[in-house]
């Protein structure tokens, strides 16, 4: 068994969001044929628009915003399953005043 937590000291700042990274692409100690993350969008704030080659899936685990994929928008909130295409510019929008947007991402070639 492998378990890991949702830690203070393990958040980094990525793509404008609080990110932390769980299980990379290839990497120990598992290899897994995909990467994913736990990442958290504060009130009011967005993650910076990107584009990559990868294929993507957030799951909305808690708040509500929209989410942006090209031109775009759409409301989202807890229980949401997104997928973004690769190549597709997209960034996710927290539109509480008070409640953090929280979700978890995984990425795959």
């Amino acid at each position: 068994m492998y378990i890991q937590a949702l830690k203070k000291e393990c958040i980094t700042e990525e793509y404008g969001v609080q990110m932390r990274r769980v299980y990379q692409v290839n990497t120990e100690p598992f290899h897994p044929p995909f990467g994913s993350a736990w990442a958290i969008v504060k009130p009011g704030e967005t993650s910076a628009p990107h584009v990559h080659h990868e294929h993507e899936t957030f799951y909305i685990t808690a708040g509500a915003g929209t989410m942006i994929i090209g031109e775009e928008e759409q409301k989202v909130q807890t229980g949401d399953v997104i997928y973004i295409p690769p190549h597709e510019q997209h960034a996710l929008r927290n539109d509480s005043e008070n409640e953090d947007l929280i979700f978890i991402t995984t990425w795959w070639e």
